[in-house]
């Protein structure tokens, strides 16, 4: 395709390629960059059915008819609609009895439930298939990403630009875990249309001016990263083009209407998510809904631009304030060496950054509303390995410049070094890492499932805080063919417990501890904590908070309405790895039920 200057100032290549190492050249990089994103992909390979996928797979199979409509497109409607809404789930025992009565799950992911369905249909439950299917996604989003590195850069930086993304911590989840894998079947459309724009606009192709719309809407089937593109657009146009308001506005109209449309579509269906402390919404609370969101992009940008995995932050909510700290802080300072280094960069450099920054910063927003991790940042990776790559090349350039300080030149390694370890050492080493740790979360859940002691009743679970045990293992269970006809889950608060007995029929559950936490499980389900003297009635069960602070309950009642010691009821705790059958006190007496660390470490 023509590499001719155009109106946002782009200049010509130049023969920078000829003077770099082979590997470092056209196309080999882009062969490199995919080569070790499937090297660092390989343990991903490995991992079985995981968490959502055995609910996709339960749906699929027909055995939860009876409580929702889910189908085959509608695999991530998870609550919301008028068969599954929070009342009729938590009847069922498929949420907990804390669940909020406004609770909406629901994601506009047609295509990619198709994509989910087609490998069940082909291949069963057999998952290294269905990841091979993921693999394929990632390889063309890391081809895609690199074509524009190439436009986008001088051939040096887009190769390590390519490396960069493809070896990212942050493709952990879209390719080890199947329902993750929305954020790469959007994304690949997503980034094409910003091609066929960039192509359109600058070479005057013309048919990128239909194919660019026509992929954000292939995008926007398959899930909302594809906002995210559209933000890269608006970007290019607004600062990247710098050709007035009045033009930028005719070119992105028609993404402007497909947005519209589908934001439109989307509120008027009850399509979002609400009633949930892990996906913020602007409703009765704007204030906190931003504070919250600023908190999350920070947190974001510390993945983009040092890769700090932003995944913990998701299961460990309270060190949220800290990690967006650790993000603002290298977020500045990336800044700030980018502008001392500002004046080595190329005009090409410098054109490219002035709208790939803001548009980086703005396709992470999206993500920032929902639950933290980088499977959100598979679209801002295009403008954050390009950032880093700039850093890098040209902070390496500037430390060896003669007549500089020794502390300058310290200080720009240093800063080279970290940016390099992170990006190309920690970051791939924590997704192989996590690949393996994934295979064994995975596997964990069917041993739980097999070993568990058999119930033909309602299988109460006292305690569990890790979501595997609270909830994937029972629908192991399900899979499995060997579940009880009915679950409950008492508590999912992170600490220790206590069962006190109060008649033949009922019993307290009581927190012990002095700085009681929000568990990842209690802030799914809900936005704020129960307050004291909430009641639920449930079939065969009668719930009553007596104690609650703003984390979460802390004393609650349960009245089974028949003796504990009923074969319709077996109360089990998580204890040594298993699940155990919980021996109750008898009226008027306790027995402890220590905390303890799940599958997820939670």
């Amino acid at each position: 395709m023509p590499e001719t200057g155009d109106a946002a100032g782009r200049s010509p290549r130049t023969d920078e390629a000829t003077r770099t190492h082979s590997w470092w050249r056209w196309p080999q990089s882009l062969y490199l960059a995919m080569g070790l994103g499937v090297l660092v992909s390989l343990p991903s390979l490995n991992v079985g059915l995981l968490l959502d996928d055995l609910l996709h797979r339960i749906i699929l199979s027909g055995q939860l008819r009876e409580y929702g409509d889910w189908g085959p497109l509608s695999l991530y409607e998870f609550v919301g609609t008028a068969k599954t809404s929070p009342a009729a789930l938590r009847e069922s025992g498929l949420l907990p009895w804390w669940t909020s009565d406004v609770l909406t799950v629901r994601f506009f992911r047609p295509l990619t439930s198709a994509l989910i369905t087609l490998d069940t249909w082909l291949f069963g439950d057999a998952p290294l298939p269905a990841h091979l299917h993921s693999l394929l996604w990632f390889l063309g989003m890391v081809a895609v990403v690199g074509w524009l590195h190439r436009r986008l850069l001088p051939v040096p930086l887009a190769a390590v630009a390519t490396v960069g993304y493809a070896v990212a911590a942050a493709h952990l989840m879209p390719v080890a875990w199947l329902a993750a894998r929305h954020p790469l079947v959007s994304g690949v459309p997503g980034v094409l249309a910003l091609a066929f724009h960039l192509r359109a606009r600058e070479d005057g192709w013309r048919p990128g001016r239909l194919l660019a719309p026509l992929m954000i809407v292939v995008s926007l089937l398959a899930g909302e990263p594809a906002i995210g593109a559209v933000a890269m657009l608006g970007a290019y146009e607004v600062f990247g083009r710098r050709e007035g308001w009045r033009r930028a506005a005719v070119a992105l109209a028609p993404f402007a209407v497909v947005v519209a449309v589908y934001l439109t579509f989307y509120a008027a269906r009850g399509y979002g998510a609400r009633g949930s402390a892990a996906y913020l919404t602007p409703a009765g609370a704007p204030g906190t809904f931003l504070s919250n969101v600023g908190q999350r992009v920070l947190v974001l940008l510390g993945e983009l631009v040092v890769a700090t995995p932003s995944d913990a932050v998701a299961s460990v909510p309270h060190l949220q304030p800290v990690f967006a700290v650790w993000g603002g802080l290298v977020t500045l300072g990336a800044l700030l060496l980018l502008r001392a280094l500002r004046g080595r960069l190329s005009e090409l450099e410098r054109n490219t950054l002035r709208w790939l920054l803001p548009g980086g910063l703005a396709s992470v927003v999206p993500g920032a509303v929902g639950v933290v991790g980088g499977r959100v940042l598979v679209i801002p990776l295009l403008a954050g390995t390009a950032l880093v790559a700039v850093l890098l090349v040209r902070g390496w350039e500037a430390s060896r410049e003669p007549g500089r300080t020794r502390l300058t030149r310290v200080g720009l390694r240093t800063m080279v070094v970290v940016l390099g370890l992170g990006h190309f050492l920690t970051g791939p080493l924590f997704r192989v890492v996590m690949g393996v740790v994934l295979g064994q979360i995975a596997e964990a859940q069917w041993s739980i499932a097999r070993a568990a002691p058999p119930c033909d009743g309602t299988l109460v679970l006292v305690a569990g805080a890790d979501p595997t045990i609270a909830s994937f293992a029972p629908a192991a269970m399900i899979l499995l063919g060997r579940s009880p006809r009915h679950f409950q889950l008492l508590s999912s608060a992170p600490h220790d417990h206590e069962v006190e007995r109060t008649s033949d029929s009922s019993l307290d559950l009581v927190v012990r501890t002095d700085e009681r936490k929000v568990g990842f499980w209690e802030q799914v389900h809900r936005d704020v904590s129960p307050a004291p003297g909430t009641e639920v009635r449930l079939h065969g069960l009668h719930v009553t908070v007596k104690e609650s602070v703003e984390a979460g309950p802390m004393r609650v009642h349960f009245d089974f309405g028949r003796p504990l010691e009923s074969p319709e009821l077996c109360f089990m705790r998580w204890h040594d790895g298993a699940l155990r059958l919980l021996a109750l006190p008898s009226p008027g007496h306790a027995v402890a039920v220590p905390h303890e660390l799940g599958p997820l470490r939670l």
